[in-house]
């Protein structure tokens, strides 16, 4: 009877949810060549919440949203497409064309330079490649670990003690970009404005003191909640609460 059940509820989930991934995309496509964008980006979405999740869908996403006059969203796709493949071309030229739509054009706050190296090469490689390169140099360590313990000849033995401690640097350095890379997935904290405008409050609560105004597209850090609202700071510094139902993480 449970063996049953699954099966069912195999069968009919695709049902439930309006379609199989395969046919949902083919529809997104073919609602997006015939001008109806709106309807590709709910197709598009449909595939997300089947849980099928890549850089080029999100990208798709993207084009869509910014056709149907979702600057907020065309962002926030791009960035998430960004986010799963770093090197997608396509999507890093689409996000500077559509950024230049913005309303909110803020001043960067100066970092440090070593910071800034450090996130830039984080964001070099996806989380499967940072993980792909751990394992790899993992491997290297323990045969350079073996090399070492095992082979008779001195020259061996240095070329495995040296060749451990370079593969143990990168290995090193692989895993926390990866450990790095695997956070901002499951625990985001950056953000985009997808409502049209939204004020900026001192405090949570509606009572609170109007600071400035933030428009869709605006790309935030989210700091802290408190029930529905969440704490913010933006590029220039400033800080602030706004309602969670205004922003999106990426």
């Amino acid at each position: 009877m449970r063996k049953y059940l699954i099966i069912s509820a195999l069968f009919l989930f695709p049902l439930l949810y309006g379609g199989s991934p395969d046919s949902l995309y083919t529809s997104a496509g073919n609602a997006y060549s015939e001008g109806r964008f709106e309807q590709a980006l709910a197709d598009y979405q449909s595939i997300v919440e089947l849980g099928v999740t890549s850089a080029d869908l999100y990208y798709n996403m993207g084009n869509a949203a910014f056709r149907s006059n979702k600057l907020g969203y065309a962002v926030l796709y791009y960035e998430k497409a960004l986010k799963l493949d770093p090197s997608h071309e396509e999507a890093g030229k689409n996000l500077d064309y559509v950024s230049q739509y913005k309303e909110d054009q803020l001043e960067q706050v100066p970092e440090l330079f070593i910071r800034t190296w450090i996130r830039l090469g984080y964001q070099l490689f996806s989380l499967r490649t940072w993980s792909t390169l751990a394992l790899i140099f993992f491997a290297l360590l323990l045969g350079s670990i073996l090399i070492y313990i095992f082979s008779s000849r001195l020259s061996l033995k240095k070329t495995g003690f040296f060749t451990g401690l370079v593969t143990l640097l990168f290995f090193a350095l692989s895993i926390t970009a990866a450990i790095h890379r695997n956070t901002e997935m499951v625990a985001p904290d950056s953000a985009v404005i997808i409502m049209p405008s939204v004020v900026v409050k001192s405090s949570p609560s509606l009572s609170g003191t109007d600071l400035f105004v933030l428009h869709e597209g605006t790309q935030i850090r989210v700091d802290d909640h408190v029930g529905s609202w969440r704490e913010i700071r933006i590029s220039d510094g400033r800080v602030g609460w706004i309602p969670s139902d205004a922003l999106a993480m990426i």
